[in-house]
């Protein structure tokens, strides 16, 4: 009897054991700009993630900032995204309570500077509470969290190259308390090492 082909043993070991092939995967996750989403068995906990520079990442950290209701935590390390930004203003100014803290070095120095500042008076200016961070190396966190039970997290910076040109890639996890309120921990640690950010104009 002829033996069985890679491909029909790949099938099979699925069908057994119930475990998703990457084929299927592949084909869920094909489509750039349409995040790729898994969920639990009772469809309340769900993950969704996006790709740069094909413009899924992008469009996943826009939804979640514009899912908000209530509230809206943010850390980054470089901040310049106009996108970003104008999403925050408008979370704001629909009434849900925005803050922000960032890495000092990588906003107010070097060359992102100009555009870090920039962005950051933004915020500032449209009365979001910001905050820098100059206590490690590098704060390099880079996530959000929302209303309490939804986390963005992955390798996007908030800036137009991670946007349009790196390879980078953002995971948001929906509905699950637990996780966000690990991330909050996090965020108000960092939040509570940082300095007020003032504009200069």
């Amino acid at each position: 009897m002829a033996s069985k082909s890679p491909m029909f043993r790949v099938l099979a070991i699925t069908a057994m054991f119930g475990v998703v092939s990457p084929f299927a995967w592949a084909d869920q996750a094909k489509e750039a700009n349409s995040p790729a989403v898994a969920s639990d068995v009772d469809g309340a906990r769900r993950i969704e993630v996006g790709f740069s520079p094909e413009g899924s990442a992008r469009d996943l950290v826009l939804r979640t900032i514009d899912s908000a209701s209530s509230s809206i935590r943010l850390s980054a390390y470089m901040f310049t995204s106009p996108d970003v930004a104008k999403a925050l203003i408008s979370a704001k100014q629909r009434g849900v309570d925005v803050a922000v803290v960032a890495d000092y070095q990588g906003n107010l120095q070097g060359n992102g500077s100009r555009a870090g500042k920039h962005a950051l008076t933004l915020l500032v200016r449209a009365g979001i509470p910001t905050r820098t961070i100059s206590t490690y190396p590098i704060h390099h966190d880079k996530f959000i969290v929302v209303d309490g039970r939804a986390v963005e997290t992955g390798s996007f910076n908030f800036t137009a190259a991670a946007a349009k040109s790196n390879s980078e890639n953002a995971l948001v996890v929906w509905n699950d308390a637990d996780l966000a309120e690990q991330y909050l921990n996090h965020w108000q640690s960092r939040w509570d090492q940082g300095k007020a950010f003032k504009p200069q104009y």
